[in-house]
């Protein structure tokens, strides 16, 4: 019988140690936490159409949206997207068309596919087409280099501002393209900033570990 509660109040001390470790703030419980969130699809960098959100294909855009003034950059990004095979335009059709005409259709290629991530599309898209489905291209995933540092979580909120670096990995090949450098200043930044770029991440101190709080 003693020996059983022993054998109980040793395997309890070894849980509450366990958890207890779980939950200190320490550099290794919250990278674990932010590792684990970089996991997901909020760890993946995707192509942003610029000051409009990431691009969501296939999509369709009229020549008045392509020969504004203020589209030099929308039409240096599907240029680039399109040199590099990543996608390919096509007249608009019934299938493909949201009641414009005189305009272009730009899908996915089969190279650009090994890159997508179906996404879903910002409400009141004037690029959507009638596919329900849509896709955005990603070139990246990012992966913690290090916990710089963090405030003492806080006694009645129990979070914490945690500072890190990051690293890239699952790199896409076209990411070092000249076009898409140019065109995409984000892909550039993001190579150039990893490991170096102190980023923050609030995080917050639940029974069984440390949780991503938005």
């Amino acid at each position: 019988m003693r020996t059983s509660l022993l054998i109980a109040a040793v395997s309890a001390a070894l849980l509450v140690a366990a958890c207890g470790k779980k939950n200190d703030a320490s550099e290794s419980s919250l990278g674990a936490a932010i590792s684990a969130d970089m996991k997901t699809n909020r760890g993946l960098l995707c192509l942003n159409r610029s000051g409009r959100g990431p691009y969501a294909f296939p999509s369709v855009y009229s020549n008045r949206d392509l020969n504004e003034y203020s589209a030099a950059a929308l039409r240096e990004q599907l240029a680039a997207l399109e040199k590099s095979g990543l996608i390919a335009r096509a007249a608009p059709t019934a299938a493909n068309a949201n009641a414009r005409q005189n305009g272009i259709a730009y899908g996915l290629t089969g190279e650009g596919q090994k890159y997508a991530v179906e996404t879903n599309r910002p409400a009141g898209d004037p690029n959507a087409t009638s596919d329900p489905r849509a896709w955005t291209l990603c070139y990246a995933h990012v992966k913690l280099d290090k916990v710089v540092g963090w405030t003492e979580p806080d006694p009645t909120a129990h979070r914490s501002d945690v500072t890190y670096t990051y690293k890239l990995e699952s790199v896409a090949p076209w990411m070092d393209d000249r076009d898409i450098k140019r065109a995409f200043p984000d892909v550039t930044a993001a190579d150039r900033e990893a490991g170096e770029t102190k980023l923050h991440m609030i995080l917050e101190q639940r029974e069984d570990g440390w949780v991503r709080v938005d």
